[in-house]
């Protein structure tokens, strides 16, 4: 885990590079945000992590789960995530094997939900999970990428890097965490670009950064979307999606993808 202390940042586009070239409304307005101190997962959760869950009961004791997300996993009959086989063989690859080294994927947000409240945390709300990508609190400056302001192939998974833990270029596959050292944070969490899509806490509101508290915002109190962070390994235009201030607002909370996964927060 990483500290954050309590304290100030930027939230939403920075209109500077990529923001800019980019930019989208639900990124809008830029909004002074302060958090409460947190700490989150410097790396996505693993399929390690997310065993242990299994194999101590998490699909088996409710009291781990939302209502909601209970009844959908008795009508579903799951014992462990989609895609929990280690062999897998996606677009243009032929088959590779996750390791516990690998983020967990194939969780929705119901899961993902389900193992924080087993480690005794939560899912980052949206302002948590952007706060630990982007925030430099020496400069006072928010990056449009984790590592800085520029694009840059190598410093994540991605379709087009050449770093053979994501299977080398065009190679469209996970990598294990921390794979790409160079992309950290300015707080020293991995992967926050690139990799997988990772779930947040907060319903999607298409109006919410307009409205949103300034201290300790928690997103809408409904909403038919769960926000996805981040980007992933498999986009074309990989370095929009890898933008701090970039939302993903498509995903239900029964949604599950080949590119989704998460991290803790206590």
């Amino acid at each position: 885990m990483v500290s954050i202390p309590a304290g100030s940042f930027l939230m939403g586009n920075s209109g500077i590079g990529d923001d800019k070239k980019y930019s989208m409304h639900r990124e809008h307005p830029r909004h002074s945000v302060t958090l409460s101190a947190y700490s989150i997962g410097k790396y996505e959760v693993t399929r390690g992590h997310y065993r242990a869950f299994i194999n101590t009961g998490g699909y088996s004791t409710q009291s781990y789960w939302s209502a909601d997300g209970w009844d959908w996993k008795i009508a579903k009959k799951l014992t462990e995530p989609a895609l929990w086989a280690a062999k897998q063989s996606w677009k243009k690859r032929k088959s590779f094997i996750q390791t516990d080294n690998h983020p967990v994927i194939g969780v929705s947000y119901f899961e993902a939900e389900a193992f924080c409240n087993w480690a005794g945390g939560h899912l980052p709300t949206e302002a948590q999970w952007e706060r630990a990508a982007r925030w430099d609190s020496t400069a006072k400056y928010a990056n449009v990428y984790p590592w800085g302001d520029v694009w840059d192939v190598e410093k994540c998974n991605n379709q087009y890097d050449h770093n053979s833990a994501g299977g080398g270029y065009e190679a469209v596959q996970t990598a294990p965490v921390g794979s790409y050292p160079a992309g950290a944070s300015p707080c020293g969490c991995q992967d926050m670009a690139g990799n997988v899509w990772e779930w947040c806490k907060d319903w999607y509101g298409d109006k919410y950064y307009s409205e949103s508290p300034a201290s300790d915002p928690q997103g809408p109190a409904s909403g038919l979307s769960r926000i996805l962070r981040g980007g992933s390994y498999q986009y074309i235009y990989v370095d929009n999606y890898s933008r701090c201030a970039s939302r993903n607002a498509n995903a239900g909370p029964y949604s599950y993808s080949n590119d989704y996964g998460f991290r803790l927060v206590r």
